[in-house]
């Protein structure tokens, strides 16, 4: 019903008129109403305490994965049945050592800065029923924001302490990391300078999921007793999945490298770096990279 009536209705009062339902409805939702649905999700401190403490792995939902099981593009995967279904099984997930996280975002919105707040706002007026339908009050959540402490948040005075408590969970393992192409986390960084060993698997920048069972297939030659870290868009929840069933540890660590150099620039807003990938501020076509260190650690290249 909501999108019979914003295709109804003309662009410029969308503009005008949605923030204050969407801001109206949080208000509602979060000062009157109270909690009725909305599931329990730690911080992002805690989430890494839970993963850390349990020896978990960790698969992370948000918008993006919601907007597919909707029916919807990305503007770097298109839709897909399969992968809308499969995302949606995933979500449903209650495993022991997998740890599903969603977004903290189903209470107070305060600790978010102007720009996430409204983004936050609008997000659940929109897709506020399909968290609903796919979460539970009985499942304890972690926050998918644990990787994104920096850009997400008003308050940055621990940024520096969380990265630092982020980093030790690779802390002197045997790392295979599978992420686009384009991407390149880490370069430039030392986000995984502490790492007993890393070695990459390149996906595509784009509709990676067309090529999640060749990814799959060549990270399975890997030991078992290799963490294995995804940046993969949604396909990286699907590729996770299927490890972690047959035995891998997995942490879906997402935009981490692109909110860490932004922490180590001071931006408050997202910028280009050379040589990396960023979606959402449309860099999609960054320079080659030469760097020798990230050239060899790369074993395979599924494209």
């Amino acid at each position: 019903m909501l999108d019979t009536i914003r295709k109804i209705t003309p662009l410029g009062l969308r503009k005008k008129v949605g923030p204050l339902l969407g801001y109206s409805v949080y208000v509602w939702r979060t000062r009157l109403r109270g909690r009725t649905w909305e599931p329990h999700v730690v911080s992002p401190l805690e989430t890494i305490e839970k993963i850390s403490d349990g020896n978990m792995s960790a698969i992370r939902f948000g918008d993006g994965e919601i907007s597919l099981i909707e029916g919807n593009d990305l503007g770097f995967q298109e839709y897909d049945p399969s992968l809308a279904q499969k995302l949606e099984e995933i979500l449903r997930e209650r495993t022991e050592k997998l740890l599903i996280c969603i977004p903290g975002i189903f209470g107070s919105l305060a600790q978010f800065p102007s720009r996430g707040f409204w983004f936050e706002i609008h997000h659940l007026f929109r897709h506020g029923h399909v968290w609903k339908k796919l979460t539970r009050r009985d499942y304890t959540y972690g926050d998918a924001f644990f990787v994104r402490p920096y850009l997400t948040r008003k308050d940055t005075r621990q940024t520096e302490d969380h990265f630092k408590k982020l980093k030790m969970l690779w802390h002197a393992k045997d790392v295979l990391l599978i992420e686009g192409e384009k991407s390149r986390l880490g370069v430039g960084n030392d986000l995984f300078e502490d790492t007993a060993s890393i070695k990459r698997i390149l996906g595509p920048a784009e509709n990676a999921y067309a090529r999640a069972d060749a990814i799959l297939t060549e990270a399975l030659k890997h030991p078992k007793n290799t963490l294995v870290l995804l940046s993969l868009g949604p396909t990286a929840k699907v590729i996770a999945h299927n490890l972690f069933i047959r035995g891998y540890r997995v942490l879906d660590i997402g935009h981490i490298d692109m909110e860490y150099e932004m922490f180590l620039r001071g931006n408050t807003t997202i910028t280009p770096v050379p040589y990396k990938y960023f979606n959402e501020i449309d860099e999609r076509d960054p320079a080659s990279c030469t760097d020798e260190a990230y050239l060899s650690q790369i074993v395979a290249k599924i494209l």
